[in-house]
């Protein structure tokens, strides 16, 4: 069986049918079977019961005039002629085991046979919710339409969805990983930033695919609501790989290495000071040589040895991007102040001249008191 060789050709590599379980959801207990299946660049798994696969077969057969070339496992195994009366959810275990294996050797034999047409259908990449081959495979070129991800599926475009949560998560702890070795002076450090940086431009690649595929999804008649729903979960995707990609730029400012106390003050010293010292000449010794590797590693930091000369450009950006940023709000703030400021002079004005009229209206009435009084004392 040519199993590898149709693999190679198609976007999925192998297929399984590792394990099932018994769900019950809603008053409906049926047995739910794991699909897991291997992509040039991911893994995943999904969930199908046998009913799913009994009209996958049907599909398959109207819309390839043929039936795939295995025979789909009965609705009960062979052992299930001891127990007549057992619904599929009253099987036992061993009974299930037997319907798993036929399964996985009927998706086996559709995948590994050499003609592609029951592979190739949409129905067979609905029921695996696999993405299209070119998103996948990434032989296409960057200028193909655009539109590369409208081929996604409703069931496909959740299941990539769930796939680039998980690689964040991986990202995330390789960037963790790599700040560790950072800290331990570790030589493994630049080839895990290498990886992080490797998976953060297939995270980007990906998401942007993602959010092309919702004018496919639009086309096919998705509820505006639905759409929306999407998009945003798009954009906090986007949002987080964003903020994957600052931490990628940075490194941990706290080294513990074995060059002793000063060598870790040098480290802790903040980039504004490191830049500061660096660009007015405020170091413990005179430069000895120009050329050399002595003098590139005297400018090393923890946070720029990971980095290319691509990475350090952007670093220094991200360092002026942030100073701009405090400064805008340094000035925000001032600029509150001076509101505030003015609305308190305008108020203490204005009571000013309240406290002026009741000085008047005083003297006033004062001056009536003592009209009065003489004229009581000559009555």
């Amino acid at each position: 069986m040519s199993y590898s060789q149709s693999a190679a050709a198609a976007p999925i590599q192998s297929i399984s049918v590792p394990a099932h379980a018994r769900v019950t959801s809603d008053g409906d207990a049926h047995v739910a079977y794991t699909i897991a299946v291997s992509l040039p660049t991911r893994a995943y798994s999904v969930q199908q019961r046998y009913s799913a696969f009994d009209a996958l077969q049907q599909d398959l057969t109207k819309a390839c005039g043929a039936a795939p070339p295995a025979p789909l496992p009965p609705k009960h195994p062979s052992s299930w002629l001891r127990h007549p009366l057992s619904t599929g959810r009253n099987l036992s275990d061993q009974q299930l085991d037997e319907r798993r294996q036929g399964l996985e050797q009927w998706l086996r034999a559709i995948l590994a046979d050499r003609d592609p047409r029951w592979r190739s259908t949409r129905a067979f990449k609905d029921f695996l919710a696999a993405p299209p081959s070119q998103t996948e495979s990434g032989a296409g070129t960057p200028s193909n339409g655009g539109g590369g991800g409208g081929d996604f599926s409703a069931s496909a475009w959740t299941t990539e969805y769930s796939a680039l949560e998980d690689a964040m998560r991986r990202l995330r702890a390789t960037l963790d990983r790599r700040d560790s070795q950072l800290l331990a002076n570790s030589a493994s450090a630049h080839g895990t930033a290498k990886e992080a940086r490797t998976s953060l431009v297939d995270l980007v690649r990906r998401s942007g695919q993602l959010a092309r595929s919702l004018q496919g999804l639009a086309r096919e008649g998705m509820t505006d609501g639905e759409l929306q729903r999407r998009s945003a979960m798009v954009q906090r995707l986007q949002g987080e790989i964003e903020e994957l990609g600052r931490k990628a730029g940075s490194a941990p400012r706290i080294g513990s290495g074995p060059r002793g106390d000063a060598s870790d003050m040098a480290r802790n010293e903040p980039p504004s000071a490191a830049r500061s010292a660096l660009l007015n000449g405020a170091g413990a010794r005179a430069p000895t040589r120009v050329l050399g590797a002595a003098a590139a590693a005297s400018l090393e930091t923890p946070e720029t040895r990971p980095l290319d000369n691509e990475g350090v450009m952007q670093l220094q950006q991200q360092y002026m991007d942030d100073q701009d940023t405090k400064l805008e709000a340094l000035t925000a703030a001032l600029r509150r102040q001076r509101h505030l400021g003015e609305l308190i002079n305008q108020e203490l004005a204005l009571q000013e001249e309240v406290l002026d009229q009741l000085e008047t209206g005083t003297d006033r009435v004062q001056g009536k008191i003592k009209d009065a009084n003489k004229q009581l004392k000559r009555l």
